[in-house]
């Protein structure tokens, strides 16, 4: 093999924390994805191309052996569902987005019952441990900074739900939305949603994006009730550890 068919690896700054690793071949680009941190975790992301091909596959493993020898051993690799990278199978992810039509998201919105107030995003949050930590992960700007006009709580004698939205890469992401279980199916999600939506549209943002379990119907109904809609394939979260 001539020397100059082999793969180069580059990692370079991308966002934040985030480092994208750049595949080169003959001084072109073949692949390329988002390396980012997160709970003790490597995740691997925004692989491109998305293409159903064993090369881009081949791609992927590459990279991922690179990063094993950085030290990065224990790897999560979002990718698209048709792709077989191995490890163990952490469930498919939705990706959804919504253009901030502040009229249209307008229509959706709902008085809230007696008693309950949109509030600022404060630490006293709603849900049990899993979503206090996830709460707690967002906060601390593993997915970029958090947008505090757009983050919001329900209150009434305590917080009954609440919505925790970040700029990530320059992008609005909403990180996590909770009710708690007493009072889900009076429409609190959904007006903590237009709500957030609302104030991400009066601070000059443009679209909004998520990423939803796929198994989790109750969430993506809310989600598309308002205008959301799935932009891209279903991806696939695969642990693979060295």
């Amino acid at each position: 093999m001539n020397l100059t068919d082999l793969l180069v690896h580059e990692m370079v700054v991308d966002w934040g924390s985030h480092r994208r690793v750049i595949t080169k071949r003959n001084g072109e680009t073949v692949f390329e994805c988002v390396v980012r941190p997160a709970q003790g975790l490597t995740y691997v992301t925004e692989c491109l191309p998305q293409r159903d091909d064993p090369a881009t596959v081949k791609h992927l493993a590459e990279v991922l052996v690179y990063l094993r020898g950085l030290g990065m051993n224990d790897i999560v690799a979002v990718h698209p569902e048709f792709w077989d990278v191995g490890g163990t199978d952490c469930g498919r992810i939705v990706p959804m987005w919504l253009k901030l039509d502040s009229e249209m998201i307008a229509s959706f919105e709902r008085a809230l019952p007696v008693g309950y107030l949109i509030a600022p995003f404060t630490t006293e949050l709603p849900g049990g441990d899993h979503d206090r930590g996830v709460f707690e992960e967002i906060v601390s700007g593993q997915y970029g900074p958090l947008i505090e006009e757009a983050s919001l709580r329900i209150v009434e004698d305590g917080t009954k739900g609440a919505i925790a939205v970040t700029e990530d890469r320059g992008v609005p992401l909403i990180g996590h939305l909770v009710v708690e279980s007493g009072q889900r199916g009076a429409g609190l999600g959904k007006t903590l949603l237009v709500r957030s939506m609302l104030a991400l549209a009066s601070a000059g943002y443009t679209d909004c994006r998520l990423n939803v379990m796929a198994e989790n119907f109750t969430a993506r109904r809310l989600y598309r009730s308002i205008g959301f809609v799935q932009d891209r394939a279903t991806l696939k979260a695969s642990r693979v550890t060295s």
